[in-house]
């Protein structure tokens, strides 16, 4: 985090490698029943962890902030590690989507979601892992005034776009940055074509800055859109052509990372094994893929 960045009458971001909004709440005459005072804000997430929590909440202190809520966008815990330092400083509700309150509020399920059973040492780290913390269900409450979202689904089980009054759009994981896929090609998906889908409702949203938590921010989001798009739709095709012939999971993975010049490692095999999973969960139930035991090995190939 290095600085805090204004981009509307009330909305800020943290820039750095995630970019935490902040959101001032608006003059609370007529706003007794949620007790707002002059300076206190509402975090759209929360940062990777209590370290980074802590700069965060210094930097608001120099402008004399304080946190009254956090939208946390989804539960992965980049996006909420820093929950609970804030909750236990300033005892601020969280909010999020049901299926996210249920993971934020029960942290362990989490990484057992990624490994399919209680997980492996190493995935227990500050991406997927984080201190459970009580959130609520947005649908449950009135949400200050000059904050509204909309609920993507795709990345995660659910997500959340945190719109504030000055037209500011927080889009959370909606896209990632061209520089994060080439590093990384098999970015996290929860399910493929939910993804896609969201991403053309997203094309049709209006606003006057967009801000990715792991892109810069930009004033028309559609080039992002289409970089994030391409991205999938080449691995479809790179797992179909590989699939032209009968293949285990283990061997899709070794041979889309020999093909994209990537290095396996066991972190890697747990993580972008599970999202190759999701590849091929969307690839057969449309019907693209066949399984096949072989041997007792389940093995997939392209129709």
């Amino acid at each position: 985090m290095n600085e805090l960045i204004q981009v509307g009458e009330n909305t800020f971001y943290l820039s750095g490698p995630f970019h935490v909004g902040v959101y001032v709440l608006q003059d609370t005459d007529g706003f007794d029943k949620d007790d707002i005072c002059a300076g206190d804000v509402c975090l759209i997430d929360s940062g990777v962890d209590k370290v980074v929590a802590r700069v965060l909440d210094k930097i608001l202190q120099e402008r004399n902030f304080r946190v009254k809520y956090i939208i946390n966008t989804h539960y992965h815990a980049d996006h909420c590690g820093g929950n609970a330092y804030f909750k236990e400083k300033y005892n601020c509700k969280i909010y999020s989507t049901k299926p996210n309150v249920a993971l934020i509020s029960n942290f362990d399920i989490c990484p057992a979601i990624i490994w399919g059973a209680s997980p492996i040492k190493e995935i227990l780290n500050n991406y997927f892992y984080a201190t459970s913390t009580n959130a609520e269900n947005i649908e449950d409450v009135e949400l200050p005034e000059g904050l509204s979202y909309v609920e993507l689904t795709g990345h995660a089980m659910s997500m959340l776009c945190v719109r504030t009054k000055d037209d500011i759009l927080f889009v959370g994981d909606a896209v990632v940055s061209k520089e994060t896929i080439d590093k990384h090609p098999i970015v996290y998906e929860y399910e493929i074509g939910s993804y896609l889908d969201s991403l053309d409702v997203l094309k049709n949203i209006k606003a006057s800055l967009y801000i990715p938590y792991h892109a810069q921010p930009v004033k028309n989001i559609k080039n992002l859109i289409k970089v994030n798009r391409q991205n999938v739709l080449d691995n479809i095709e790179t797992i179909k052509r590989i699939c032209g012939e009968p293949r285990h999971i283990d061997e899709i993975i070794s041979m889309f990372f020999n093909e994209r010049g990537l290095k396996l490692s066991l972190y890697k095999y747990a993580v972008e094994g599970g999202i190759m999973r999701t590849y091929v969960t969307y690839l057969y139930n449309n019907g693209e893929l066949t399984a096949e035991n072989i041997d007792n090995y389940i093995k997939w190939r392209t129709v």
